[in-house]
Formats: structure tokens, sequence, C-alpha cells
């Protein structure tokens, strides 16, 4: 039988993470606290920062936030930092050389977290425009990479991605 979709009030919940602890810490005020909590995006492309799933260590959720945009900014700041670590994708900003070798695309990039050299197999079924501009692309050892806003990148840049197409 399907369990009920629960939301709890952003005003009911703390996080914290406890010295040494590898997950967060959530208390739900007057019900339960995890201990080592795992917070979900279900809609990590679309809806980043809304309805995040609050799971327990094996993966049962316990439930849903509405918004990051509820949480007291202590709280806030600390699922956001788990939700970076989880959810790493750094976003292109400039192609500096993109080159095909048997089959193998090369991609020299300029990210949000840095130069970067990664490697895709096969272009259509690793790339994925989740909406009109909008590119995620996954390299042969399954990072993730984010074009934001295909038009706001200079034009040697566009013009590299577009051999692709």
């Amino acid at each position: 039988m399907a369990q009920a979709l629960r939301f709890i009030e952003a005003n009911k919940l703390m996080f914290s993470l406890p010295e040494h602890a590898a997950r967060l810490r959530v208390e739900v005020e007057d019900e339960f606290c995890l201990i080592d909590a795992i917070i979900r995006r279900p809609f990590p492309m679309s809806r980043p920062d809304s309805f995040l799933s609050i799971q327990n260590s094996k993966g049962d959720e316990v439930g849903m936030i509405r918004s990051l945009d509820d949480l007291d900014h202590e709280s806030r700041k600390l699922v956001e930092r788990e939700m970076d670590r989880r959810y790493f994708t750094p976003k292109i900003l400039q192609l500096k050389s993109l080159k095909q070798d048997g089959g193998m695309w090369t991609f020299e990039v300029s990210t949000s977290r840095g130069p970067c050299t990664f490697y895709v197999r096969n272009w259509r079924d690793s790339s994925h425009e989740v909406s009109p501009g909008r590119f995620i692309i996954q390299s042969v050892d399954g990072q993730r990479f984010e074009v934001p806003d295909f038009d706001a990148l200079d034009q040697r840049s566009q013009i590299l991605i577009e051999q692709l197409f």
C-alpha cells in the first residue's frame, strides 16, 4: 500500500551537522530526530529548491519540505551545502576546445568550479536539453555538467557546441 505524502512545515524543522558527522541531523519539533538524514531532490533539474525529500538512513521518506526559502538561514545553508555535494554539477562558462578522436569528444572547458577536461562518447545519448537553451551533459565517467544558458555563452563556445548538433 502506498504511503501518503507528508509535508513538514519548515518552522518545525531544525537542521544541524554535528562535529565529525557525515550526514545532517534533522529535528522535527515535538515529533522525532534523525541523526543521519538524507536529503534528496525529486526534481533536481526543474525544481531544485522545491519539494525536498527528507529520508532516514535506509532511504525511507519521512517527509517533504515545500521550499528551501521556508527554512531558517542556518538550516538552509546546511541543506544547500548538502545538495551541492550530492548533486555536484559544475556550470560550463566557456568552451576552450572541442575535439573528436575515434568517436570520443574531448571537452576542455572553464566551469564554475575551475578548468576541466572531460570526455563524451555519444553526444545524443549524453546530452539533454532540460529547458530551451539549458543542457545537461554527462561524461563517460558519469560526471554531469550544465550549460545553464546556451545564448549567454561567448560566440566561440556557441560555434564549438553547434558542431555537435
